[in-house]
């Protein structure tokens, strides 16, 4: 997954802006002579556009006022209104007559789509209405061929829905020392200082909230790739369309524009993405089209609304603006559209990119219109430090009359007892959709730290996989049972989530990726997140792992009884997931000979072996001499031990061993 970095986040333009008459009155209270050079920054944690002088900030200019569309392709078998599968295939060989638009072809309502959908809507807080309908949105393009989609925008099946997340910086973890040479082109440092920041804001509001306006069923379209051949200098491009994809159930995601800043619009993303995973109901594989966003974009003035130069002043403008997101703020920008963003960094890259022109476009006196553009993915270089930029593919006077009907072929949709398979005489649906609904990760989130223990840390690398939620339930169960068998006391018992949790992120994670990237030549930079997950043999998921939860908590077991070390475990772990898929734990480690030397008299005869071997002699003679050094020495001692065994003696009864064999031998 793309992880954005976490210090202070600014791209740096200068202007040449020529002041004639016709210049706004921004533009004039900046320049002061005929021509001035105004250099910007925009802020990705506030949103906020600065006029700045040597990386310091001046005055704010305006904010970025966002808001997001999100289209996730659900996971259910076949399409929404055909019995044609989903699965990956050749190109055209899952195709229905109805999805081409053949005449005479009617639609037959997925109802695995429908329960997806309200799944999905309660996921995001969404109210779910019991009648919604579906209609005609008409429009041309080669993808769609019927030369409408079927959509659900004036009666969705669930409006009104809110999500809290943690915006993206404050919910990735600081740069470590030294990660300065790892921080991405366009970004510089802290040196660019505010007069406020994070620090004073901690008493402010940590979760930002975003009000879902609706979320609707609908149809995808067919996915068109170009292709260009060259003969004799002549270069021919040509489009060729799968219509695979055509006709498979997606579901529309609709926000109102409460985000005020590109880290805010990431992680809200990021936040309704892990929701539709922990589900079911979507992958979000944004690398392979399966979530895409859709940003609008506009900026808002902010000269009259605090001095930049008082901290009180600055802290409290945003403490009030993060407290009134509901309300748009004054004097707003025409909102501009950027389609098809289809990774975290286009979205961030995307938001800031557009901020700045758009404040380029106010401050030269012609403040942009409501448009429509794309993001043109381009080299990280001097011309382009966000790696892209946005293109209009369409303007206000372009706009397009979708010309919206009901849709005639289809019923409204009632969600009853009889449409959705339950008992609506004994159970509500709003019962119905509690008992099938999953537990939130929020909710996992507690229980995992109140049930297990477990660090923050680890429960984020651990909700952040469904399955894994499951695994380590799994595991911890089976190992409870099976040390319970064998008489230990509680405080073994209590360490088995904690052994459990470690192994499962630790450890299965790192061989569940070597596996996704096993017979990749080259492998891609972890900093390019697009290119990493789509060269993937399969996601980063223990879903994809060939260690289930059984085998996992027998192996959890066979620590907590001291029959098997760390390293050991490591190893029985490694040959269980890649070469041996049906042994248990304990007959790998029979067959390996892998067994704990826990007798004190044998781990004596060892470690006495080795502290008089003769090429010891040096630090035995050290040891003797005593001093502050003398802990480097026992380390040493322990490291060779350690190794003399195989790694089969056990560390604590080891190092009680050595201990009595060096105050034997130091009193010789």
């Amino acid at each position: 997954m793309f992880r954005p970095h976490t210090a202070s986040s600014y791209f740096h333009r200068s202007l040449l802006l020529l002041a004639n008459r016709r210049s706004s009155s921004a533009l004039s209270s900046l320049s002061g002579a005929s021509i001035s050079r105004v250099e910007l920054t925009y802020d990705r944690d506030t949103g906020i556009v600065w006029q700045t002088s040597s990386s310091k900030r001046i005055r704010p200019l305006y904010q970025t006022v966002i808001g997001i569309e999100i289209h996730a392709q659900l996971a259910i078998p076949t399409k929404l209104f055909s019995s044609a599968p989903t699965a990956a295939a050749p190109p055209n060989t899952h195709v229905h007559p109805f999805d081409l638009g053949y005449p005479g072809t009617l639609p037959s309502l997925s109802y695995s789509a429908v329960k997806a959908s309200i799944l999905s809507a309660s996921a995001l807080n969404c109210t779910v209405h019991k009648v919604s309908r579906f209609e005609r949105k008409h429009y041309f393009y080669p993808d769609l061929p019927p030369g409408y989609q079927v959509t659900q925008q004036r009666w969705p099946l669930g409006s009104d829905g809110l999500v809290e997340f943690e915006a993206w910086r404050a919910a990735q973890p600081a740069h470590k020392k030294g990660d300065e040479k790892k921080r991405r082109r366009g970004d510089i440092s802290k040196d660019v200082n505010a007069n406020f920041n994070d620090a004073n804001l901690s008493d402010g509001p940590s979760l930002v909230q975003l009000r879902i306006e609706r979320l609707q069923m609908e149809q995808d379209t067919g996915k068109t790739t170009t292709h260009s051949t060259t003969v004799d200098n002549t270069t021919t491009y040509t489009s060729h369309i799968d219509y695979n994809r055509a006709g498979c159930a997606l579901i529309e995601i609709v926000s109102h524009p409460d985000l005020r800043s590109a880290h805010e619009a990431a992680g809200a993303v990021e936040k309704i993405r892990r929701l539709l995973r922990h589900v079911g109901t979507c992958d979000g594989r944004m690398e392979m089209g399966s979530l895409r966003c859709d940003l609008n974009v506009s900026i808002a003035p902010l000269e009259d609304e605090f001095d930049a130069s008082s901290d009180s002043d600055a802290s409290q403008y945003l403490r009030n603006m993060r407290s009134n997101r509901s309300v748009l703020p004054a004097d707003v920008g025409q909102r501009v559209e950027v389609k098809n963003l289809s990774s975290l960094r286009q979205i961030i890259a995307a938001t800031e990119y557009e901020a700045l022109r758009q404040t380029e476009s106010s401050l030269d006196g012609v403040p942009t219109g409501r448009e429509t553009r794309t993001f043109l993915v381009r080299p990280v270089n001097s011309q382009y430090p966000l790696g892209g930029e946005t293109f209009c593919i369409r303007s206000k006077g372009d706009a397009v009359d979708y010309r919206f009907m009901p849709e005639p072929d289809l019923p409204p949709l009632v969600l009853d007892g009889e449409t959705l398979g339950y008992d609506d005489t004994a159970t509500t649906l709003d019962e119905y959709i509690s008992d099938m609904m999953p537990e939130s990760s929020d909710e996992a989130a507690v229980r995992l730290s109140k049930d297990y223990g477990l660090s923050d840390e680890v429960i984020s690398v651990i909700i952040s996989d469904p399955p894994a939620i499951a695994m380590l339930d799994e595991s911890v169960d089976i190992a409870r049972k099976e040390v319970h068998k064998l008489n230990h006391d509680d405080k073994e018992l209590g360490s088995i989530p904690t052994l459990a949790a470690n192994l499962l992120c630790n450890d299965l994670f790192a061989l569940v990726k070597r596996s996704a990237l096993e017979g990749i030549e080259s492998t891609p930079s972890e900093d390019n997140d697009d290119e990493l997950q789509s060269s993937l043999n399969h996601p980063i998921s223990v879903e994809f792992s060939t260690v289930h939860g059984k085998r996992l908590g027998s192996l959890v077991a066979m620590l907590v009884d001291g029959s098997i070390t760390s390293a050991m475990a490591k190893k029985i772990l490694a040959i269980m997931f890649k070469d041996d898929l049906v042994s248990t734990p304990q007959q790998i480690a029979q067959a390996n000979n892998f067994k704990v030397i826990a007798d004190l008299n044998e781990l004596m005869v060892l470690c006495e072996s080795v502290v008089l071997e003769p090429k010891n002699a040096k630090q035995l003679a050290q040891y003797k001499e005593g001093g502050k050094n003398v802990w480097k020495i026992e380390k040493f001692f322990v490291g060779k031990i350690m190794s003399q065994s195989g790694g089969n003696a056990h560390p604590e009864k080891m190092k009680e061993a050595l201990a009595l064999v060096l105050e034997k031998v130091g009193s010789l």
